[in-house]
């Protein structure tokens, strides 16, 4: 053999190419579903918008076609964080734990780890938040913002940094990588306010905070109020919080004049600090007063709180699912999209 045939020969094994290496986009073609569902599913992601049949398909056709992760390519080939972030209002609001643990249910099996950064309700912490995020701390955002509007988000998504907001009611879709997950607040308001008018209270004074949901929530229960021919009666303090509530309370049992039968805090913990104060007064609830609440944290249930259940894990999760959908080839490119989640009345001892 000569050296001419050997190089011959050799040049002829390195133009036969290898078998490719079967995608994510390679298992959603042939099991005909999309590569967001492949993705969350060979990620172990567990999500109610990908069916068990569904996945099972999504299994089968990975374990055909030989698929394997290569989870560092994916980091070199994106150069992305790996990361996304959780922007709250207060940290010690016992509502949003169960939210970040729905963000990680999902995040984690992803690939994604989590960081959370607490603007405690402020303006300027808020925008501290998008200086933060536009260093390129995070891949994708979960947020609750009180002061800040989409105008000022926008910056985020126009750097390639998605944005799910959680919010008080329906946005429309916008042609940015800004979605969001809610509830109907105002109609959960009314639904609450409409049960304590059936328990046949009249005198009915709702505890709100200066910002947040509790626009949405007072429309409900005012609507409701004047629908029945009723005053509606707004007690407001700073925050939500155990104090703003004992103080908005308290301000109620010192005022002059017919007190009212029941109250409604924008947030359980608004309604937590009114019940304390309410018997240190003396007062039994809900026999001498009634009382109800907004999100039911877990100490809700433990001290009998009548209130509107949000279901914060299932946020969390469908948030989660929606940043790694966007992240996906081509997720930057399709409009906003609000997504709206159901709530329930938990109704309890305190009504």
């Amino acid at each position: 053999m000569t050296a001419s045939t050997t190089r011959t020969k050799r040049g002829k094994g390195r133009d036969k190419a290898a078998p490719s290496r079967p995608t994510q986009k390679d298992i959603a073609l042939a099991a005909g579903v999309s590569q967001a569902a492949v993705s969350l599913v060979l990620n172990k992601a567990e999500t109610p918008s990908v069916p068990p049949t569904t996945r099972t398909r999504i299994l089968e056709v990975a374990q055909e076609l030989g698929y394997r992760p290569n989870h560092p390519a994916r980091m070199l080939r994106s150069a992305r964080t790996m990361t996304f972030a959780c922007v709250i209002p207060d940290i010690t609001n016992p509502f949003y734990p169960g939210l970040v643990r729905g963000l990680q249910t999902v995040a984690a099996p992803a690939g994604y780890d989590v960081l959370i950064f607490d603007t405690d309700g402020r303006p300027e912490r808020e925008a501290r938040a998008i200086d933060w995020l536009l260093q390129g701390r995070a891949d994708g955002v979960v947020a609750t913002f009180f002061h800040l509007r989409a105008p000022q988000l926008a910056v985020l998504a126009r750097k390639g940094i998605p944005l799910v907001r959680l919010e008080s009611q329906h946005k429309p879709d916008g042609p940015l990588a800004i979605d969001s997950v809610y509830i109907d607040n105002a109609e959960a308001a009314a639904e609450m306010t409409r049960l304590l008018i059936a328990r046949g209270h009249r005198r009915i004074a709702m505890i709100q905070a200066e910002f947040g949901p509790s626009q949405r929530r007072a429309l409900g229960y005012g609507t409701v109020m004047r629908e029945a021919g009723l005053s509606p009666d707004f007690i407001t303090d700073s925050a939500y919080s155990e104090e703003s509530g004992a103080r908005a309370m308290k301000r109620l049992l010192e005022r002059k004049g017919e007190r009212p039968t029941a109250v409604f805090g924008a947030s359980d913990v608004l309604a937590l600090g009114a019940m304390v104060t309410a018997l240190n007064a003396g007062l039994s609830i809900p026999d001498d007063i009634a009382i109800a609440g907004f999100d039911d944290i877990p100490v809700a249930k433990l001290l009998g709180l009548t209130t509107v259940r949000q279901p914060e894990f299932d946020l969390g999760a469908l948030a989660a699912e929606t940043l790694v959908r966007r992240l996906l080839p081509g997720g930057l490119e399709t409009p906003g999209r609000s997504h709206e989640l159901k709530f329930e009345i938990m109704k309890r001892s305190s009504v």
